[in-house]
């Protein structure tokens, strides 16, 4: 059983109840992530996810680490453009350990200048191993070329010149901005009831500051183009992306089924024609990323420089079949390993509870597991072929890393019929 309640002063809690587990997924997600942000503090969203486990008013950051990691449980934390979320996983009976730990790095965090430079060093070294890692910063580049100079657009960990600036200031500026109970939600998946979660609104839900979040909903537009990181590497790393769907959007699920058929497995059109029949990579697949407002879909692969104008060939034809040419049985394959996969990841206290909370951000209320599937079965050939005809048909952002540029890629996308801006 799902519920949600929202709290009098904002904060919405969402639970499912699983009997069957002996543990529980649970945290916070912050409605605050690098969209948020702007060019001068770009990276303050993931900088303070770090700081947050580095020392509270009453908890050193290594009894934090202690406290959970004791009875055998495990938290962590993650950036996206869109949120900042803080989660553990533990035992049932140690929910409340968590709920505490949790809380209290949220509400009460230092930020003392020892511990913040430390990890400023830490957060550097994370962002040049980026650098450092051709299918790591290629898809930075893609995001930065798709939406050209907007905040969708740069990247999550920030740059080197203004993360050896952001201070403890800008951190406790940007939590009092964000970190508001309206902009929070708490969510928890395995074996606990709702009531019980709520038992503990008053001890910490209700400390969050209440100031009312104004959210400046930044309108990011898709753009495209292209570029190249002209490296000395043995591979040719490339990504062939265009505008995708938001998260709102009536072809969200036949995105979902478009991607697989086309790169979503090893018997998806991509992995067969051009590493099975054709040996040009050991990896390709597709991919999308669905935003508030829009989104992104993408092909990756790797390849031998000597290959690249051959693999885009391949890629941009195979792509351009997609709007007339889906058979029957690859589309009621991949719908069924779609379903499959939504089934499955339900057996995860993890996967769930990121599900329901995710939902309730963009729906206002989580979805019931008959509702998506009803939507998945909803979808038509005709639904796919029409969202390719509408992908296709956007400007092309075309990246590469490695010894050769982008001119042949572009040469052969815009030869099959791609529509391709060079400037």
């Amino acid at each position: 059983m799902v519920k949600l309640t929202q709290l009098n002063n904002g904060l919405r809690v969402v639970t499912k109840s699983v009997e069957s587990f002996e543990s529980v997924t649970l945290g916070y997600w912050v409605e605050a992530g690098s969209v948020r942000e702007d060019e001068s503090n770009n990276g303050i969203s993931h900088f303070l996810e770090h700081m947050a486990f580095k020392g509270t008013k009453t908890r050193s950051a290594k009894q934090i680490a202690e406290a959970i990691e004791s009875v055998g449980g495990y938290s962590n934390a993650y950036t996206s453009r869109e949120t900042t979320a803080f989660h553990a996983k533990l035992l049932k009976d140690d929910k409340n350990i968590a709920i505490d730990i949790l809380s209290d790095i949220l509400q009460n965090p230092t930020f003392l200048k020892e511990e913040l430079e430390r990890e400023r060093g830490v957060i550097l070294q994370e962002i040049s191993q980026t650098n450092d890692s051709p299918d790591d910063i290629i898809f930075d580049y893609f995001q930065n070329v798709a939406f050209a100079n907007q905040s969708m657009g740069r990247p999550i960990l920030g740059s080197v010149d203004i993360v050896s600036k952001i201070n403890a200031e800008d951190l406790n500026n940007y939590r009092k901005h964000y970190y508001n109970a309206d902009n929070i939600i708490f969510g928890a998946v395995g074996n606990i009831s709702h009531d019980e979660i709520l038992d503990y609104a008053g001890k910490y839900f209700y400390n969050f500051e209440q100031n009312q979040t104004v959210v400046h909903n930044n309108e990011y537009k898709y753009i495209g183009g292209s570029y190249s990181d002209i490296r000395d590497l043995e591979q040719s790393h490339v990504i062939i992306g265009f505008n995708g769907v938001s998260s709102i959007s009536e072809y969200y699920y036949p995105m979902a089924i478009f991607s697989a058929i086309l790169g979503g497995g090893m018997s998806s059109r991509l992995f067969q024609e051009v590493r099975e029949k054709r040996g040009l990579v050991y990896s390709i697949y597709t991919f999308s990323s669905s935003y508030s407002h829009n989104g992104l879909f993408g092909v990756y692969a790797a390849t031998s420089p000597q290959n690249l104008s051959e693999l885009t060939n391949v890629v941009s034809n195979e792509l351009v079949k997609m709007q007339e040419n889906i058979s029957e049985n690859e589309f009621l394959r991949t719908k069924t390993q779609f379903r499959a996969s939504l089934l499955m990841s339900q057996e995860s206290s993890a996967s769930l509870c990121e599900q329901i909370v995710n939902q309730t951000m963009v729906f206002g209320k989580p979805l019931s597991r008959d509702e998506i599937l009803n939507k998945i079965d909803s979808v038509t050939i005709e639904d796919i072929k029409k969202l390719a005809k509408n992908i296709i048909s956007t400007n092309v952002s075309a990246i590469t890393v490695g010894k050769k540029g982008i001119e042949d890629v572009m040469l052969q996308l815009k030869k099959n019929g791609l529509s391709v801006n060079c400037s």
